[in-house]
């Protein structure tokens, strides 16, 4: 019998331990001057490409489709860049800027994506997908925050963030209810294999 829980999933890229250290350090540093705990302070370090809702036991298909498609991408090498908000709607979002090239590298593998994921097997399940890195992807520090705290933050880092990491997979993120936050649950390699969408791939 199918279980009956749907779970909220994401695909997102993980940057390597450095950055992720580099981050928390700057959300800490923001909660303090804020003054309050706030959205995505306790995340790890990610930008988000696919958010998709499924149930649990659908899962391993969808899991399956993904390591076929993402064979397909070679590793690439992510810049950051800077800082930049979405604040035209409330809440807020501050975030850390990919810079121009590695942006549009993540805007062409989610259209990759996009494209070569086993459509019926798209529908059939999942009951939720958005491609959230197809515009404007970015690696949040905070979000939920209100106008006059998007000012803060500008305010608070002033110093030019520029870093850069090389992304060899992508994974696999599942909401934990409970805690309220996103755990890692899959790793999946970028193999850079060339491979027929429909066929087997062609590992030689």
């Amino acid at each position: 019998m199918k279980s009956k829980t749907l779970s909220v999933y994401t695909l997102a890229i993980s940057p390597d331990e450095r950055i992720i250290g580099l981050v928390k350090k700057l959300k800490k540093r923001l909660e303090k001057h804020l003054g309050r705990n706030y959205g995505s302070v306790n995340a790890l370090a990610h930008v988000t490409l696919i958010l998709f809702v499924a149930y649990e036991d659908d899962y391993p298909p969808i899991l399956a489709e993904f390591k076929r498609v993402l064979a397909g991408l070679a590793p690439f090498k992510v810049g950051l860049s800077g800082f930049g908000d979405f604040s035209k709607n409330l809440p807020c979002t501050f975030y850390i800027k990919p810079d121009e090239c590695s942006n549009g590298q993540i805007i062409e593998c989610c259209k990759t994506i996009g494209t070569n994921f086993n459509k019926f097997l798209k529908r059939r399940y999942t009951d939720r997908w958005e491609i959230v890195g197809r515009t404007d992807p970015h690696l949040t520090i905070g979000r939920e925050l209100v106008l006059e705290e998007i000012e803060a933050s500008y305010a608070l880092f002033t110093e030019d963030f520029t870093e850069h990491f090389t992304c060899n997979s992508f994974v696999i993120r599942k909401l934990n209810l409970g805690k309220g936050q996103y755990e890692i649950i899959d790793t999946i390699p970028l193999l850079g294999h060339e491979y027929m969408v429909g066929q087997q791939m062609r590992l030689f």
